[in-house]
């Protein structure tokens, strides 16, 4: 069958004034129907340029040099033949997009192939509603009003709006779009702005947008890199869920394998403008083929090691690509032949599988591979004395800015960014605090240093309360309590060069204090002795941050944490924008660090992964309170809260062969303006407790329970749905909400009290209607809050810390010792082993990858 897109032999290069950058060299790819292939690599590796080369979208100083790139499609082909005399871009049902002209292009995109962009704000225009955004793709391509091209057109199409000049056709449309994206009230949404979204609905729109005119090709670039594990869940679910129904092929980018290896049928591996090898999914990560591909898999961060195996050096200059094999300089097995001429594309592995790597070497020794790598550190020994106590910590913020506002008590509206955490951290341990995105956990952070000022509780930091001290004692504390920034580009001064950077500190708190020389030059050893201990070379003490790579900058941010020779330091996404093998230096180097001068680390991340494999305990927050605290393999192996168990199940397993019971979790975080009552997870959580007297399944309560809170908003749009429906009659319009919102079919009481509510909703009436549900369903997670107590008592003998089973407070009504509940299933997180008769049997989902590639070969 033919790919319904290929690329062959595609060449894209820049100009610039120190010559042609190689961005894209000689990539051939084949998408088919149905079929989703992965393309991964390292960052500038050349993914995203392959796939905006593929749309015709490289602009100016970019080129396409050679190559070509063609879709199938015979609707397109024969709308061409009928608008262009010049056919030289149309070969039967194909359709040559290297060769043909603009306006083609501009029918192609949208229409047969889209394209789902990385950050959704930047995607998405602010000025323009989400249904006039997802409507101008309909009318491109589907609704002929497709308009020439000027200034004036422009304009008016942006004065356009939906509603003012109504296309019922094209209304209709969109909002069966926006429906089939998983957006809930559709029509009553589709005036509302980029803005007013969530970032996983906002992904969720740019779906849309790609998908409104059903092509047949997708290509998604880093789709939920930004987005929370729990969000990216629900969105790759949503990707596979659509492809199944349209059947289209999928180009998949992402430096994520654990995405990969859930989504993908292919995977082609890329480096340095060279896709080095491509095959099936099992194929590539049981039995890598190219050393690259080998090294990115060995780059994951896993529980059973203490370090980790990362890509010595960096890509290499696009411009000038050294001769041979480019991954040869980087390559632990490279060997004379691999420094010289061009290197083909050789089969391996088995006969009847098409697996091709770009590699001379038919094997290579994986036991030489990261052996330094797995001798463990000496470490530090924790103990029993606690560096850090927080007691009841609140950081509220008010909506206005108005000191006038805030002094009259205007401003009665505080988001509760965080609303009552208690925390201890060892000496000498690292904690790790995870959540979803506005959960408020760098905000916890930023007050525990008191760089943002608390609203209430305390921070003891070494036997000193850290809220009573004033500037200048605080300032004194500076040098014990250091952070690591999420962003070294926002965070370090583009105007300082990496000396004065790392050297600010010390001259901020007159460090070192030596009397033999002069500061100036203790300071300069001072920084070359922390240049060394991060791993940059002193050279690079001259160089501005725009001039070095990520991994880089995150080094001299964190050379400028430890300068002052702290005792605590919080890492705040230290890791999150870097890719997994510059991620697996930086972890490495923290654990040196923290073996060599004793630190203890408060690690704020969203990657379970990466804290899995660094740190002690795990503190799990949501919505401004921790739920949940226990020793990392105790918070895995056997979570207690749902929301924590949410978060594990979501975490994608970089193994083909493993089978995971996903928890999707419906809806948004709430608001921490107004957060739920009780228990706040209550409003997602997928065990909520049913009163007593009331006989209901869980998934069905479930339902009730966000059918209650649409009630309680009013946020169920009753004309809206009437004019969806073209349902008017009271009865069948109670009927078709009790489907829409309820899965399964009520009985008894149950329904008749669903019933009147519903009734009273239909007639405007929303106070009754809650009232009425609230009677009936009212669960014990939104009447009181749950107990949360730690035990400071427990000490385990091995690591001195209170890290004991029993030391594993968590904030559920279900553990609560008057509610009586059963614990909660365990996540199955096995792989699984029914579909194949050598995959991988390991229950451990963190084995080394090398490991589960020895079992599968034995």
């Amino acid at each position: 069958m033919s790919p319904i897109l290929s690329l062959s032999e595609l060449r894209t290069q820049f100009s610039t004034e120190r010559g042609q950058v190689k961005a894209v060299d000689d990539v051939s790819l084949d998408v088919h129907a149905g079929e989703t292939v992965g393309l991964v690599g390292e960052s500038g590796s050349g993914k995203s340029v392959t796939a905006l080369s593929a749309m015709g979208l490289i602009d100016d100083p970019g080129q396409v040099i050679g190559g070509e790139v063609t879709i199938q499609s015979a609707s397109l082909a024969e709308m061409f033949r009928d608008q262009y005399t010049d056919l030289s871009f149309v070969d039967g049902d194909q359709i040559l997009l290297t060769e043909a002209p603009e306006e083609a292009l501009r029918s192609v995109r949208g229409a047969e192939m889209s394209m789902i962009f990385q950050d959704p704000m930047t995607s998405l225009n602010p000025a323009l509603t989400i249904g006039e955004q997802v409507a101008e793709s309909l009318k491109l391509h589907q609704f002929g009003n497709r308009k020439k091209d000027t200034w004036i057109n422009a304009i008016r199409e942006m004065l356009t709006r939906i509603r003012s000049n109504p296309d019922n056709a094209v209304v209709e449309r969109t909002i069966d779009v926006l429906s089939q994206v998983g957006i809930s009230e559709p029509a009553s949404r589709i005036d509302e702005y980029p803005h007013e979204f969530s970032g996983g609905m906002r992904q969720r729109v740019l779906i849309a947008i790609a998908l409104a005119c059903q092509p047949n090709i997708l290509i998604a670039d880093e789709p939920t890199t930004a987005l929370d594990v729990t969000i990216q869940a629900q969105i790759l679910e949503l990707i596979n869920e659509l492809q199944a129904d349209l059947g289209m092929g999928v180009l998949f980018i992402t430096h994520d394998l654990g995405v990969v290896a859930e989504t993908c049928d292919r995977v082609a591996v890329m480096y340095a403008g060279k896709i080095v090898e491509e095959g099936p999914v099992e194929e590539i990560f049981t039995n890598p083929s190219h050393p690259y591909t080998y090294a990115l898999l060995e780059s994951i961060p896993t529980a059973n090691r203490d370090r980790l195996t990362p890509i010595d050096g960096n890509v290499p200059d696009l411009i000038d690509m050294p001769e041979g094999c480019n991954f040869a300089p980087r390559c632990p097995w490279a060997e004379p032949a691999c420094r010289h001429g061009d290197i083909a594309s050789r089969q391996h592995g088995p006969a009847d599988v098409d697996h091709r790597a770009k590699c001379i070497l038919d094997e290579f020794n994986e036991d030489e591979y990261g052996t330094d790598a797995d001798l463990t550190a000496e470490t530090t020994m924790q103990t029993s004395d606690p560096i850090l106590e927080v007691d009841g910590l609140q950081k509220h913020f008010l909506q206005s800015e108005s000191p006038l506002d805030e002094y009259l008590e205007l401003d009665t509206e505080r988001v509760k960014a965080v609303d009552g955490v208690d925390l201890t951290v060892y000496k000498g341990e690292t904690v790790g605090l995870v959540g979803e995105s506005g959960c408020g956990k760098s905000t916890t952070g930023q007050s525990i240093l008191q760089l943002i000022e608390p609203t209430d509780g305390r921070v003891v930091f070494a036997g000193d309360d850290l809220t009573d001290l004033s500037k200048s004692e605080l300032r004194k504390r500076r040098c014990d309590l250091q952070m690591i920034f999420q962003d070294p580009m926002s965070s370090l001064d583009p105007r300082m060069r990496v000396e004065q950077i790392i050297a600010e500190p010390l001259q901020i708190h007159d460090l070192p204090a030596d009397t033999n020389s002069s500061n100036q030059t203790t300071r300069k050893q001072r920084v070359t002795e922390l240049l060394n201990a991060v791993g940059l070379d002193p050279d690079q003490r001259d160089r501005y941050p725009h001039e070095l790579s990520g991994g880089q900058r995150q080094r001299v941010g964190i050379a400028r944490a430890i300068a002052v020779d702290p005792e605590f330091i919080i890492c705040d996404e230290p890791v999150s924008a870097l890719d997994v093998s510059v991620q697996a230096q930086i972890l490495n180097l923290l654990k040196d660090l923290q073996s060599e001068f004793g630190l203890t680390f408060l690690f704020i991340a969203h990657d379970l992964s990466v804290v899995r494999h660094i740190c002690d305990r795990i503190a799990v927050m949501y919505l401004g309170e921790i739920v949940e605290i226990a020793p990392t393999e105790t918070l895995f192996t056997t979570p207690q809260h749902p929301y924590t168990r949410a978060l594990l199940s979501a975490i994608p397993v970089p193994d083909p062969t493993a089978h995971t019971d996903r928890v999707i979790l419906d809806g948004d975080v709430p608001s921490p303006i107004d957060p739920p009552s009780g228990c706040h997870f209550r409003t997602r959580c997928p065990e909520v407790i049913p009163p007593d007297d009331v006989e209901i399944d869980q998934s069905t309560y479930r339902d009730i329970m966000t059918l209650r809170e649409r009630v309680s908003n009013a946020a169920i749009d009753v004309d809206a749905i009437q004019e969806e429906t073209g349902v008017t009659d009271e009865d069948a319009l109670i009927d078709t909400l009790s489907k829409r919102y309820i899965n399964n079919p009520l009985s008894g009481e149950n329904r008749r009290v669903v019933n009147t509510a519903l009734k009273a909703v239909v007639n405007g009436d929303f106070e009754t209607a809650t009232t009425r549900l609230h009677e009936r369903f009212a669960s014990v997670c939104e009447q009181q809050s749950p107990a949360f107590e730690t035990s400071k008592e427990s000490v385990s003998s091995s690591s001195g810390i209170s890290t004991a089973e029993e030391a594993h407070p968590t904030a559920c009504h279900r553990y609560d010792d008057d509610m009586n509940a059963e614990p909660l299933e365990v996540i199955d997180t096995d792989i699984d082993t029914d579909t194949d008769a050598n995959a991988n049997t390991n229950t451990d989902t963190n084995t080394t990858y090398a490991d589960v590639r020895r079992s599968n070969t034995d």
